[in-house]
């Protein structure tokens, strides 16, 4: 079970008011039903759907979604809360074929693939949770890691995606979606390096990825709003420059050793998504989708102007252009511990503005045991705090009021 939080395209403008009730949906510790789970301990294919894009058996050949992979082998360390280091390893446009890739850097067609569970169907309403790890190589040179201009094939995109029919590969490149490719949910991406212009992207059923002027980013809407230079990003602590775990330097000599300096030497950027255990969720709550990392609100979208494909759920890999790279057993992503749970009770809150008093309700039915909490930033490090007031009940509403003020204020339901 998660906050819930009312949603609100608009602030509520009031005077110089800037009251807001954003859509923020932190994970939070309470009951809720399992839907769905893999830990991918065990070689669980037999339960997922891989769809590859653009069509056809030899670019099928180019991608790989490997089960119980071992990841210990590369340094990569159990997730929190894990002692064991099996998941779900994800690649695209290996070079060659997944089963002889090479380091010769062969052009190739723009490609990827995406897995869903084989014939979910997860409701109207559902919380996706996952731990994900981006691997990459940088460039060869004294930068390493950091130097992400000539990055040799590095650069790919993470995708994760709620609402989807999970029939469909659902596959981007740089600016678009790559030939078969098709978005029929939301989709949420980003790369390890933070290697293209626009870092963090939501894609609202479409190719195209929202502008930050379109306010579903949490960074804001100015021009950086999605882009991991922005402080926003680069100022969550679970964001901030990660190293390659050490063995990678050998691996990377032993299958390409041409390279001036190592391309696992150096340091990422800061707010870019690789070498660390990330906790990913995405939680759909009917209409209104939120995808937070570490906890921290990422971006949030309102979709009740689209028919979804389904209620199931992608996880996907893609290249962001058609060059490979010399180094093809460096560049995955890994998934693990992954859990489904739907809501049970899905309260919203409601706003009412009267004489500089703002009034918050929820329905009793589904919400008595929860408590409103405010925040006036989401930026890093978000310190939610109860309201003080009386909470009261009448005819199955729950309310609370308070006083407005000439500044922007959050609010959210946590049981």
């Amino acid at each position: 079970m998660n906050p819930k939080s009312s949603y609100k395209s608009n602030p509520l403008a009031v005077a110089a008011s800037a009251i807001a009730a954003l859509s923020f949906c932190a994970p939070m510790v309470a009951p809720a039903t399992v839907l769905f789970s893999d830990n991918f301990n065990i070689n669980s294919s037999a339960n997922w759907t891989v769809n590859v894009a653009p069509a056809g058996a030899t670019i099928a050949s180019q991608q790989d979604a490997t089960f119980a992979f071992d990841y210990s082998a590369f340094g990569i360390p159990p997730v929190p809360g894990s002692a064991d280091t099996l998941g779900l390893r994800l690649r695209s446009n290996i070079p060659g074929s997944a089963g002889a890739p090479v380091t010769t850097r062969p052009a190739q067609t723009l490609s990827g693939l995406s897995v869903s569970p084989t014939g979910k169907n997860f409701g109207g309403s559902y919380h996706l949770s996952f731990y994900a790890w981006a691997n990459f190589i940088g460039s060869p040179n004294a930068s390493g890691l950091s130097d992400t201009a000539n990055s040799e094939g590095g650069t790919y995109n993470i995708m994760f995606a709620v609402g989807t029919s999970g029939t469909v590969p659902l596959v981007v490149g740089n600016t678009g979606l790559v030939t078969d490719g098709q978005m029929d949910g939301i989709g949420f991406a980003t790369t390890g390096d933070g290697g293209i212009a626009n870092d963090y992207r939501v894609y609202p059923q479409s190719g195209t990825f929202s502008p930050p002027a379109n306010g579903v980013y949490a960074a804001g809407t100015g021009p950086t709003a999605n882009q991991n230079v922005n402080i926003y990003y680069s100022s969550i602590p679970s964001l901030a420059a990660h190293s390659a775990p050490a063995v990678q330097q050998s691996i990377s000599t032993a299958e390409y050793g041409g390279d001036a300096s190592n391309t696992q030497a150096g340091q990422t950027q800061a707010g870019s998504f690789g070498f660390a255990w990330h906790k990913v969720d995405i939680i759909k709550n009917n209409n209104i989708v939120s995808w937070t990392i570490d906890d921290v609100v990422i971006a949030f979208f309102n979709a009740s102007a689209l028919t979804m494909g389904g209620n199931n759920f992608a996880l996907g890999e893609s290249d962001v252009n058609t060059t490979t790279t010399r180094h093809p057993a460096l560049v995955f992503m890994v998934i693990d511990n992954l859990i489904v749970t739907g809501d049970p009770v899905n309260p919203t809150i409601q706003t009412s503005f009267t004489n500089h008093i703002l009034k918050l309700s929820w329905p009793e039915a589904t919400a008595g045991d929860f408590i409103p909490q405010y925040v006036d930033s989401l930026k890093p490090p978000v310190l939610w705090s109860n309201v003080v007031a009386t909470v009261t009940t009448n005819s199955g509403t729950v309310s609370v009021s308070v006083p407005a003020t000439n500044a922007q204020r959050f609010f959210r339901l946590k049981q």
